[in-house]
C-alpha cells in the first residue's frame, strides 16, 4: 500500500493465521493498546499450546477458510472497526497482501513480499545484483541431470519455489542422485515450480531484522542446528549468537543491503544465510517473524515483548523496538521434537524431569495427543518444542538438548 494510506483507528486487529506460538504476547501488547485481536484460522488445533493459555476476551476466535481471500474479506467485513491486519507466515503472506488491498489497510510493500517468496526469482535478484554467486535455475519439465548439472553444477539443491518448513528440498552429489532426485521432485505436489541452485557448504544461520520506512536494525542471529544431509530437518536454536566485533559489523551492512535489494521497507524479516569463508550466502528471506520459538527465546533473551512491534506496524507508527536498548540478559535455546516415526502421537514420557533440570526447561505443545503424524523428515513433523535458558546461548543450548534427552515421545501405529 501506499505510504500515504491513513492509519485506521478501529479497535480490532486481524491476524490472518499466526505462528504456532507467540499470541498471548500479541494479546498482551494488544490490549496495552485497547485492541481486540481477532484470529481468523482454518485450524484451531494449530494453536493448542496458545489458545489453552489465554483466557481473555481481548481475543476472539474465528474459524474461516483463510486460503480463500474472499472470506478472509469477508469476515474482516463482519467484524469492522479495523485497526489492521498481520500475518507471519509464508503460507498466507500471499492472501494477507490480496487481503488488506481489497479492505484498504497499509501493510508490507507487496512486491517485495512477492519477490522473496518466490525462491527462483529470488536468487535471479540477488545475483543480478551482486549478493549470491548463483542464478540458480527453473528445473523444467525436459530436464535430466546432465542438463540440470550443466547450468547449475554439482552438488546442488533442488526445491520448491515457493516451499515453506523445508518441505521438498533435495540435495544431489552426483549425477545418479540428480536422477533420483528429479524423479521424486517430478511425483509430489509442489506449491510453486521447481528450482535448483548451488549447494553452499557452511554453517547455517538466520539474523532477526526489523525495517519501519527502510531502517532496518538487527535484532540477533540464530545458530541452526540442522539433521545431516540430505535431509534439511531443523533440530535446535540458539539465541543470540555472538559474533567478533569486524563479523558484526559486516553482518550488518550485508542484510541491510540485501533488504534494501528487495526493496524490503517495513516489517520483520527472518532471513536464513550460510556463513563461508568468504562471506555469507542468503538461503532465503521470510517476510515475517521467524517461527517455533524464535519470538519467545528474544522475548525472554532480551527482557521485552517483541510483539509490541507487531502492534506498532499496525498502529502505522515507528516501532519502538527500532531504539531500545537490545541488551542480552540471557541465553535461550529451543529443541525441536520428533518423533522416531510416522504415527499417532500419544504424548509424552519423562515430562516430570524438566522440574529439577538446569535451565528451567519448558515444553511447548505443536500437536497435541491424536495427531496424526505423516512425515519426521521436516518441521512437519514437530510435535512440541523444548526451551531452555542459560547464562550465554551456548550453555543454554546445553541445557536445552540434555534435557530434550530425559523426554520421550510415545507413537502409536497409524491403521488409517
Amino acid at each position: 500500500m501506499s505510504a500515504s494510506v491513513p492509519a485506521p483507528s478501529g479497535r480490532n486487529l486481524i491476524v490472518l493465521e499466526w505462528l504456532q506460538f507467540g499470541l498471548g504476547r500479541l494479546v498482551e501488547a494488544a490490549g496495552r493498546e485497547g485492541l481486540i485481536v481477532h484470529l481468523l484460522t482454518g485450524d484451531r488445533q494449530e494453536y493448542t499450546h496458545e489458545l489453552s493459555r489465554i483466557d481473555s476476551p481481548l481475543l476472539v476466535v474465528h474459524d474461516v477458510d483463510t486460503h480463500d481471500v474472499g472470506e478472509v474479506v469477508a469476515a474482516a467485513r463482519r467484524i469492522g472497526d479495523l485497526a489492521g491486519l498481520l500475518s507471519t507466515t509464508d503460507t498466507w503472506s500471499l492472501v494477507s497482501l490480496a487481503a488488506r488491498e481489497e479492505l484498504g489497510l497499509p501493510g508490507q510493500p507487496a512486491e517485495a513480499v512477492r519477490l522473496v517468496r518466490d525462491k527462483a526469482r529470488l536468487r535471479r535478484h540477488l545475483h543480478e545484483h551482486g549478493l549470491s554467486r548463483s542464478a540458480g535455475s527453473t528445473v523444467t519439465d525436459t530436464d535430466d541431470a546432465s542438463a540440470l548439472a550443466s547450468r547449475v553444477g554439482l552438488p546442488l539443491i533442488v526445491k520448491d519455489s515457493s516451499g515453506t518448513s523445508s518441505e521438498h528440498v533435495w540435495l544431489a552429489r552426483t549425477h545418479d542422485e540428480l536422477t533420483r532426485v528429479l524423479a521424486e521432485m517430478r511425483s509430489c505436489t509442489l506449491r510453486g515450480a521447481p528450482t535448483a541452485e548451488p549447494y553452499f557448504l557452511g554453517p547455517l544461520y538466520s539474523v532477526e531484522t526489523l525495517t519501519w520506512k527502510g531502517q532496518t536494525r538487527v535484532i540477533g542471529l540464530n545458530s541452526r542446528i540442522m539433521s545431516a544431509p540430505p535431509a534439511f530437518r531443523e533440530e535446535a536454536l540458539g539465541f543470540p549468537v555472538r559474533l567478533p566485533d569486524g563479523a558484526a559489523e559486516e553482518l550488518t551492512r550485508w542484510i541491510e543491503n540485501v533488504l534494501k535489494s528487495v526493496e524490503y521497507e517495513e516489517g520483520f524479516a527472518h532471513t536464513e544465510f550460510i556463513m563461508q569463508e568468504d562471506g555469507f550466502e542468503v538461503v532465503e528471506i521470510n517476510p515475517r517473524l521467524a517461527g517455533a520459538l524464535v519470538g519467545e527465546a528474544i522475548s525472554q533473551s532480551l527482557d521485552i515483548n517483541l510483539y509490541a512491534a507487531f502492534v506498532d506496524l499496525a498502529l502505522r507508527r515507528r516501532p519502538a523496538l527500532l531504539d531500545a536498548p537490545l541488551t542480552p540478559r540471557r541465553g535461550v535455546a529451543q529443541v525441536l521434537l520428533y518423533p522416531e516415526r510416522p504415527g499417532v502421537h500419544l504424548g509424552y514420557e519423562g515430562i516430570e524431569s524438566l522440574a529439577a533440570h538446569p535451565g528451567g526447561p519448558a515444553l511447548y505443545t505443536s500437536l497435541p495427543p491424536g495427531t496424526r503424524v505423516r512425515t519426521v523428515t521436516n518441521q512437519d513433523g514437530c510435535v512440541g518444542v523444548l526451551l531452555a535458558t542459560g547464562a550465554t546461548s551456548e550453555t543454554a543450548l546445553q541445557n536445552a538438548l540434555s534435557a530434550a534427552g530425559e523426554v520421550r515421545i510415545l507413537t502409536g501405529d497409524d491403521d488409517a
